[in-house]
């Protein structure tokens, strides 16, 4: 009896504390007319939403080192013949793109809108010369490479693959509660899915004519940095600027893990121009005006290389809005 009358007590005197309290405040979850007004904002800046300008058509020449076996050409051999092609030049080919938009309303309402992208992409090649290596099998000895035929027939070659990634764009309202596009984040892409096999940038430095350096670093939760960081929102008045036809030297540095920097290819591209960086110190051009998108690519060289077996595309692509245009 006593245990109920105690239990009463508790429920009643519950009920008294929380009698006349507000209920919490829910999270803004945003109204049809707040989506419209975002997305007539973006509507009026459709250069931030554009991907297919990295992916530019045509084949540019490259710089590849000559075709090399390896020991681990002959593990696990299946057959005795390996094909390997020496690139001349190459190309990038869009086949289809799908994006999202996804708008997150936050409880001090903001904004932020994730645009994903979805890419069928080609990777097409122009060979000068294959080599075509055969193996043996000794009595007690794994395969050996024999014989190689070194074939000057010249010939294209393709790879079909898929990639993915996304980027942020963050709204927030004036003081009469306006909608304001304030900031974007920069873009992280893989292809295919991110996985340990890829190379993963660290950071890529350009460095233009009168010496001044910048850097985009892969990330940063230093909250005093004020660089330019892929895991980071970046003010649109405050963007990476380019004169027409201004040229920086560009560096990569890639994290120290499994896929090292002589095991990939580098690309540099902005405004229709697209660079083979070979000796970590090549330069870009930038030419054009507004806002375009700047492009460093990391890519696996096998693909390039391997005819017979095939190997995969495999690569991470940085994408950065910038701002073009002016005088040098």
């Amino acid at each position: 009896m006593k245990k109920c009358l105690l239990s009463l007590l508790v429920i009643v005197f519950a009920l008294v504390l929380n009698c006349g309290n507000e209920p919490p405040e829910g999270f803004y979850e945003g109204t049809p007319e707040d989506s419209a007004a975002i997305q007539s904002l973006l509507d009026s800046n459709t250069e931030l939403l554009v991907s297919e300008d990295i992916f530019i058509n045509g084949y540019i020449p490259v710089s590849f080192g000559a075709i090399a076996f390896s020991v681990a050409d002959s593990y696990f051999r299946n057959d005795s013949t390996i094909i390997k092609r020496h690139c001349d030049s190459t190309a990038m080919e869009l086949s289809l793109r799908t994006d999202i938009l996804d708008f997150w309303f936050a409880k001090d309402t903001t904004c932020t809108v994730f645009l994903y992208d979805t890419f069928s992409v080609i990777s097409l090649m122009h060979y000068d010369l294959r080599n075509i290596g055969y193996y043996f099998w000794g009595s007690d000895t794994d395969p050996q490479l024999d014989t190689v035929l070194v074939d000057t027939t010249d010939g294209y070659a393709e790879l079909n693959f898929t990639g993915n990634g996304y980027r942020h764009i963050f709204f927030d309202r004036d003081d009469n509660g306006d909608w304001l596009l304030k900031r974007i984040s920069y873009g992280t892409y893989y292809f295919p899915a991110s996985s340990p096999d890829l190379p993963l940038m660290q950071k890529v430095v350009f460095i233009r004519t009168d010496g001044e350096r910048d850097s985009i670093i892969a990330s940063s939760y230093d909250t005093l940095y004020t660089g330019h960081i892929m895991n980071r929102f970046r003010a649109i008045d405050s963007l990476l600027s380019f004169a027409n036809g201004e040229q920086v030297t560009v560096q990569f540095t890639l994290y120290t893990g499994s896929i090292t920097a002589d095991m990939c290819q580098f690309y540099a591209s902005c405004g229709g121009n697209r660079v083979h960086i070979v000796d970590n110190g090549d330069t870009l051009t930038f030419s054009g005006t507004g806002i375009q998108n700047l492009c460093f690519e990391a890519i696996l060289a096998d693909g390039y290389y391997y005819q017979q077996p095939e190997k995969e595309f495999g690569g991470q692509m940085w994408v950065i809005p910038v701002e073009l245009g002016g005088a040098q």
